[in-house]
């Protein structure tokens, strides 16, 4: 089985929240039908795959998944994890897949991280909303990622990340979970996007 999760915080749509925007496009493309709220978390599934959205806010991104793999009797380990996630590491309109760090420094997925320990069968798939303002403070970061996105920087979203992040997810189902050298994967999109 393929979860799909999408973190960031509920309320308007902000560049925290880039997650759950690509989940929606994600789950249009692929005819999903759409999401069941139940508590903490929302979800919808097509056979073997399930797209959850996170209900929670951002640090607390865990409780959504533990809910989720409790309410449907699933073991964490049964699974293949793709993160749907902000990367304010990478430009917008940038893609990147990659496995759990050591020193996280995105809350949400270190939240994810503290629940799925052993990180093997998960991937983060970071939508880029940077570049970060330069000389970010932790203040000045919260109040950015929390700010909505310009038309400018959406147009990009919409035109670029947006369509690359379903490629991404397109080939995690075409190989089934099985994806690999991510760094490889990261090299071939670049390339050809």
């Amino acid at each position: 089985m393929i979860v799909i999760f999408s973190i960031g915080n509920p309320g308007p749509m902000n560049r925290h929240s880039v997650g759950h925007l690509v989940l929606k496009s994600v789950m249009d493309h692929l005819g999903a039908k759409q999401l069941v709220k139940s508590s903490v978390y929302s979800s919808s599934t097509i056979e073997n795959l399930v797209f959850v959205k996170s209900n929670s806010y951002m640090n607390e991104s865990d409780k959504a998944l533990k809910k989720f793999f409790e309410s449907n009797k699933i073991s964490s380990d049964q699974v293949i994890l793709v993160v749907l996630y902000d990367d304010f590491e990478n430009d917008l309109g940038k893609v990147k897949i990659s496995k759990f760090k050591k020193n996280e420094s995105h809350n949400g997925i270190k939240s994810v991280s503290k629940y799925m320990k052993n990180g093997d069968n998960v991937y983060k798939l970071g939508v880029g909303i940077g570049p970060k303002p330069s000389n970010a403070t932790r203040d000045t970061m919260a109040d950015w990622v929390l700010s909505p996105f310009r038309l400018q920087d959406k147009e990009v979203l919409e035109s670029k990340g947006i369509p690359l992040a379903i490629d991404y997810i397109d080939y995690i189902l075409e190989v089934e979970g099985e994806v690999g050298d991510t760094n490889k994967v990261n090299a071939y999109f670049s390339k050809h996007s």
